[in-house]
This record gives C-alpha cells, structure tokens and sequence, in this order.
C-alpha cells in the first residue's frame, strides 16, 4: 500500500503541475525537454522527471517518475518505475524493484528485480523478471526469463521464454515457441486453439478455460451497467442543458445529414490522439496534449448524445420533445449493445461518429451564426 500511495500520488502531481511546491517533500524534480542522469552520475534520492525524454545512463538510487514521452534506462535504478509515457519505454539496464508504466511501447531487455506491469501498444520482455509479468497490450511477447507467472490480456501473445510457474491468458491469438519452458500449467481464453511448438516444455497441463464469474461479481457487472446507462443520460441532459442551442442544432445535423456528420466525426475521432503523441515530446506540448486527450475521452462518452437523440426524436415522431426522444432512444441503444453483445462495438461506434460529427457542425455553425433555424432545447418549469 504505501508503494501504491506514494506514487500514485507521485504521477499526480506531476500531471496537476503541482510538483514545485512538493518537490522537496517528494525527491528531486527535474522538468526539461531532455532530463539525463549520465554515466558515473547518481542521483541519491527518488527522481521525478517531466520532458519530452528521461533518459538514465548513471544511477538512481530511489525511485523514478516520470510524465515524458520516451524513457530509456541504460543505467541503475535502485526503486521502481512509475509513469505514463507518450512513446516507448526502453529497459536496458537493471531495476531495482517493479515497473508500472502507461506507454505506447515496452522494450524490457535488461533485468527487473520484482513484476513489470502495464498497459501497453506492444511488448517484449527479453530480459530477466524476478517476480511477475502483468500486462495488458496489443501485442505481448516474452522471450526472456519469468520467475513467477505471466498474466496477459492482449490482441496476440507470445512465449519463447521460461516461466518460473504460470501462464494465464485472454488472447485472440497464442504461440508457445520453440524456447517456451513454462513450470505450471498455461491457462487462456482465445478465438483459436494455442500453437504450441514440439520444442516448448510445458510443465502442467494446457487449458482452454470457461471463466465463470461468481455471483458477487455478476452482479457487481450488473450494478455498473446500471450505473453507465444512467451516467450516459443524466450526462445527456446535462448536455443538453450547458448547451441548449449547439446540441439542438447538434441533434438537426445528426438527423438531417448523418452521411456528413459520420465524415466529420470520424476526423474527430481519429485526429486528437494523432496529434496529442507528438506534442508528448515536447515540454511545451506536454500540458496541451494532456488537455487534448481529456476533452477526447469525454467525448468517447458524451460523443454519442446528438445521434441517439435525434434517433429518438424520429422514433416518437416529434412528440416527447427532444430530451425525450434522447432518454427513450438512450435505454433502447444500451439495451441493444446488452442483447446484441457480439455487434455492441458496431452500436456503439455509429452514433458516437454520428453524434461527433454533428455536435461539431453544430458548433462550428453557431460560432458562424448560421442563419438556419434550430430549436432549443425545452426543460420544465
């Protein structure tokens, strides 16, 4: 628990621009487009670093913290690892304890004295891990040495290494490779069967598993889905409300020229991350492409507002009003992705790109003060 506190709050206050005040409470702050420890240099205390690159050649006697966008450790660091990274990771030299990091890439080629965990474009652990690999990626491989288990949640994994005890994953595709020495058994969830080499050594069984979730958790899945589809409506109408004449004239685009909105929002959608990741490297860029990714992630939730209301507007033929339409067209849209759980990604996704793209024409034609007609949204009382 304090490993978790401490740097839990670590990469807060990195990220809240606090890290001034708490500095000296906290380690040494280094904030620069370049942060480098050099060879033969040590830093005899926690290392919290904000750039657009954290490189370490000497040696950190504590922890390392970092809000960057490439970190690279040829050196020594005696703690652990902790950050949230815009490029990729690069682990050469020798960790002391565990690595936690949020990156686009892991490349773990030295050694690890504890787990490395994460959540991660794609990964290679080549290196030695002392204790556990805890991953969650697109594409995973370990070829290294595991001391204890290796647990995945990814697109593809890969084992060509040995693992001291288990291997449990959920995949959509997995190979045990010629140099695969697993101790215990390997445990997954996949679309295919496992490819397992005539080389690799498995030392307990190979198993397709049936997770079945106990009854707590069942309903706990239950509860929060509850719980989203009333956040999604209560957000809506808050919508609604802060925006009375954009998201009116939003839900008029939405269902006067869905084929232009989908085009709209689909730049909407894909732009934001596109141009946050370089300004990750950059000092300057690194605050605006946090709040670009922010306004992003709200829109992920709120993006699918206009196009559902303007769904349910034509379902009720007008009468119910506008909020109406949304809360009514908002249950049946939720209730579909529930029945229709294969397709639920394909609900989801045609009325967010919708629902972006006309909440931007919408925007975009107010700011212009279009002289076409919309309603405002009516609230009671």
């Amino acid at each position: 628990m304090p490993f978790l506190f401490r740097r839990v709050v670590g990469v807060a206050l990195l990220a809240g621009g606090l890290t001034l005040p708490a500095a000296p409470v906290l380690g040494s702050l280094r904030t620069s487009n370049l942060v480098i420890v050099r060879q033969g240099d040590v830093v005899a205390e926690d290392l919290y670093a904000v750039g657009g690159r954290t490189i370490v050649e000497g040696v950190v006697r504590g922890d390392l913290v970092v809000l960057t966008g490439e970190v690279i450790v040829s050196g020594t660091v005696e703690g652990d690892i902790v950050g949230l990274v815009g490029g990729p990771v690069r682990l050469s030299g020798e960790v002391g304890e565990s690595v936690l990091v949020a990156a686009v890439r892991l490349e773990a080629t030295g050694r690890i004295g504890a787990d490395v965990s994460g959540l991660v474009g794609e990964a290679g652990v080549i290196g030695e891990v002392g204790r556990d690999v805890l991953l969650v990626g697109g594409s995973v491989r370990v070829a290294g040495r595991v001391g204890r288990d290796v647990r995945a949640q990814a697109w593809r994994l890969a084992v060509d290494g040995e693992v001291g005890r288990d291997v449990v994953a959920r995949v959509d595709d997995m190979v045990l490779g010629d140099s695969a020495r697993v101790g215990g058994d390997v445990t997954f969830r996949a679309s295919d069967e496992v490819r397992v080499s005539p080389a690799a050594a498995v030392g307990g069984a190979v198993v397709r598993a049936q997770v079945l979730a106990p009854v707590w958790a069942q309903a706990l899945t239950r509860l929060v889905g509850w719980l989203s589809v009333l956040g999604f409506v209560v957000a809506g109408v808050a919508l609604f409300w802060v925006f009375r004449g954009t998201a009116a004239r939003s839900v008029e685009v939405a269902r006067r020229r869905p084929g232009r909105s989908a085009l709209v929002g689909l730049g909407v959608l894909v732009l934001p991350p596109v141009i946050a990741l370089p300004l990750f490297l950059t000092l300057v860029g690194l605050p605006v492409a946090v709040l670009v990714l922010l306004f992003w992630v709200m829109g992920l939730f709120l993006g699918p507002v206009p196009a559902v209301a303007a769904a349910g507007e034509r379902l009720l033929r007008g009468r119910g009003g506008v909020l109406g339409g949304f809360v009514v067209a908002a249950l049946l849209w939720r209730g579909g992705m529930w029945l229709l759980s294969l397709a639920a990604a394909v609900i989801y996704l045609i009325p967010l790109v919708i629902g972006l793209g006309a909440f931007t024409i919408g925007a975009w034609e107010a700011r212009r003060g279009s002289r076409e007609p919309s309603r405002a949204v009516a609230f009671p009382g």
